[in-house]
């Protein structure tokens, strides 16, 4: 039985951005993990490698937090992929071609 985690994804994110931004070895892994990550495939499925990937940093970012943490989705490690290590942004969510900016 898969264990389900009822916290709030702003309280997620800000504890994620604090431990990232406080160790420096914990931004070099998280970009390390994201960069394995395999880009968006034609047909939108996830290997197993990359599921494999995605639970790995969910481990992790619960243990740099030391809270409850749902886990990413793929969707989620595809957008984080973008901005870490390719970085690129997301104009917006809705965006219709699916496209990403790049940052200058």
């Amino acid at each position: 039985m898969e264990t389900v985690f009822h916290t709030d994804p702003q309280v997620q994110l800000s504890s994620l951005y604090r431990a990232l931004l406080h160790r420096q070895e914990h931004l070099d892994e998280f970009r390390q993990l994201l960069s394995q990550y395999p880009p968006v495939a034609e047909d939108n499925t996830e290997p197993l490698s990359a599921s494999a990937i995605r639970e790995t940093l969910s481990q992790r970012i619960r243990q740099w937090t030391g809270q409850p943490f749902g886990g990413l989705s793929a969707a989620q490690m595809h957008m984080w992929r973008a901005i870490v290590v390719e970085r690129r942004i997301a104009l917006s969510p809705w965006n219709e071609s699916g496209r990403f900016a790049s940052i200058s």
